[in-house]
């Protein structure tokens, strides 16, 4: 076959333009073949900056829009970490604005019964909570699955009770949907509108649920950790490429969450000191080193993958004496 020719005609446009950028492409891929060389192969870069997007094209608004907008705000929450889902901050926003609201407790099906039971009981005593149950599928090497079936596995269980008790409302009410980042808030709206037979349209920003209750369809965005504050596992998870060169962060966290049994358990780990020694322990178990000494960056990156691949469970129990809630909802 005739060898074609790669270069660019002299008379082409934007010549100096393209050449510049393939220059930059090949000295980005020179740069990855050396981390992967270091790093043992798991690298993931942190994303590039990337220009605002307006409001109207995100999923999600600023949680002070739907907390004015609304009557009745339904507050999302992960029950694997429920105290890092709780805001003091934004209780007292609601409470000031005198909106009423109600828990609703997702994922309760990741999680052992204990500790729905647990949180569930804490959370009563604040105000009503609503069990949900949420059925995960794994679309990492699977995304052009069956439309069908993946609508069946992204039901969720538990809608219908908390829509009962939305139509119970005497009067005309608008409810709100808040959460933090990941915790499912636009599922439960899809799942509240498909439980009622109706489905979101695309230009609306609520939809009719009853003859008295419409519900806003885009959710508020609680804002996650703040600056100078520990970052949480669910935070860590929704943002995950941002993490994978961090292993400290990643360390503290799952500290936090996953207890040594469970670590030696899934791991197939030895005897080690906990959380110190949890890196050196994994480190050794996937023989990732740096020279000599253990590689802790090589070692979060694997336990990021098994989290991200929803491989290694985890769940924060709450304490008996309820200091896991913020201090507005313990009184």
């Amino acid at each position: 076959k005739k060898k074609v020719d790669g270069s660019i005609p002299n008379m082409a446009p934007f010549k100096e333009e393209i050449l510049l950028e393939a220059i930059k492409q090949a000295e980005d891929k020179k740069e990855q073949k050396k981390l992967k060389k270091t790093t043992g192969g798991l690298v993931v870069t942190k994303p590039k900056a990337c220009p605002a997007t307006p409001a109207s094209a995100t999923k999600s608004v600023s949680r002070h829009l739907v907390i004015s907008n609304a009557d009745i705000l339904l507050w999302i929450l992960d029950a694997r970490n429920v105290a890092e889902c709780l805001d003091e901050g934004v209780m007292g926003e609601i409470r000031e604005a005198g909106k009423r609201i109600i828990f609703v407790l997702n994922k309760v099906d990741l999680v052992p019964a204990t500790v729905v039971a647990a949180w569930y009981n804490k959370l009563s005593k604040v105000s009503d909570v609503f069990p949900i149950k949420s059925t995960e599928i794994m679309l990492t090497d699977c995304e052009q699955i069956i439309p069908a079936f993946k609508q069946k596995f992204a039901r969720f269980g538990g809608v219908k009770e908390l829509l009962e008790h939305l139509k119970k409302e005497p009067e005309e009410v608008k409810v709100g949907v808040i959460g933090k980042q990941k915790v499912g808030k636009s599922c439960v709206v899809s799942s509240v509108l498909r439980a009622c037979g109706r489905t979101k349209k695309k230009r609306s920003t609520d939809a009719k649920i009853s003859e008295k209750v419409r519900i806003i369809t885009t959710p508020g965005l609680i804002d996650g950790a703040k600056e100078g504050e520990p970052f949480g596992i669910l935070h860590i998870l929704a943002n995950m490429s941002n993490f994978m060169n961090y292993p400290v962060e990643v360390v503290d966290a799952l500290a936090r969450v996953i207890t040594k049994e469970q670590a030696m358990l899934h791991f197939t780990l030895p005897e080690f000191d906990h959380p110190a020694g949890f890196l050196d322990a994994i480190a050794v178990r996937y023989n990732v080193y740096f020279g000599k000494k253990p590689d802790h960056a090589a070692a979060a990156r694997i336990v990021l993958k098994q989290l991200r691949d929803h491989k290694l469970k985890f769940h924060v129990s709450i304490g008996g004496s309820g200091e896991d809630l913020p201090q507005s909802l313990q009184s």
